[in-house]
């Protein structure tokens, strides 16, 4: 019996002591496996993600950290286990955090790509051209953002691309008047060369070789007939009727330049009467 009391009283001394070295360790293993938690914590992007829940985990790091320090082993041990308990459930938050971003993201891109559309069908790019490049580098931002996964900063860009579409849309009307007032000055002054150059053709026409004045006659007209259009066209089509407007004016330029050379050169008459003996 004495034997037998000894035994359980060497086994107790045993077991207490194994627990006073356990305890007078510091925690490595509890700590590895809640360092390794952080790190997954970081990586699913609780930073970004789950902000509240990684910041109650830190806590209680700080706190096992704290613990080593002074030496109380046993608590530091308890808290690195509700550190790593604490920076799963913040992982798990952060990945619910991501896919709801996710979600946010498609949906302002959704609503910018209305605002996009709607710019275009106002013709922002013929009328508001400078907003709507504007709005595109914004767009296109925010297209990147969501490839590399960065949600919230993709939102927000969606979010700034859609104000900047909506931008170009209401300053088309403006944008319009300007050509339009542009292409009336153009018509203006297309109209009053082409009287010009009738007048300085009928002064020429000794000078016209045939094919010249088949060539003449016929722009003459294209152009007359260009120049009815284009005032038809540039209260309902600025754009277009000062496409057109510039099209003429180089045909007119053209002609300009060609009435110059001729008018420097001797008639065709003066030229026979210098050739006579």
């Amino acid at each position: 019996m004495r034997i037998i009391k000894l035994s359980v009283f060497v086994l107790m001394v045993f077991a207490l002591g194994s627990v006073w070295v356990s305890c007078s360790k510091p925690p490595e293993a509890e700590k590895e496996a809640a360092k390794k938690a952080m790190d997954a914590a970081f990586s699913a992007g609780a930073d970004k993600y789950a902000s509240a829940d990684l910041e109650a985990a830190n806590k209680v790091w700080d706190t096992a950290e704290s613990r080593v320090r002074e030496e109380k082993y046993k608590e530091a041990k308890e808290s690195y286990i509700g550190a790593k308990a604490a920076f799963e459930k913040a992982a798990a938050a952060a990945e619910a955090g991501r896919k709801a971003a996710a979600d946010q993201g498609k949906a302002e891109k959704e609503a910018a790509k209305k605002a996009m559309d709607a710019a275009m069908s106002a013709s922002a790019d013929k009328y508001a051209t400078a907003d709507l490049d504007a709005a595109r580098k914004v767009w296109d931002a925010a297209e990147s953002q969501m490839k590399e996964e960065k949600y919230r900063e993709a939102k927000e860009s969606y979010s700034d691309a859609k104000a900047a579409f909506e931008k170009a849309a209401a300053a088309v009307e403006a944008g319009k008047k300007a050509v339009a007032a542009q292409a009336s000055a153009a018509l203006k002054t297309l109209e009053e060369k082409l009287k010009k150059m009738h007048v300085t053709a009928k002064k020429m026409e000794k000078k016209l070789l045939k094919d010249k004045k088949q060539a003449w006659t016929a722009d003459a007209k294209a152009i007359k007939e260009g120049l009815g259009k284009s005032k038809e066209r540039i209260a309902s089509a600025p754009a277009e009727a000062k496409a057109k407007l510039d099209e003429l004016k180089t045909m007119i330029d053209r002609w300009e330049a060609t009435f110059k050379e001729m008018a420097k050169s001797p008639s065709k008459a003066k030229a026979a009467k210098k050739k006579k003996p």
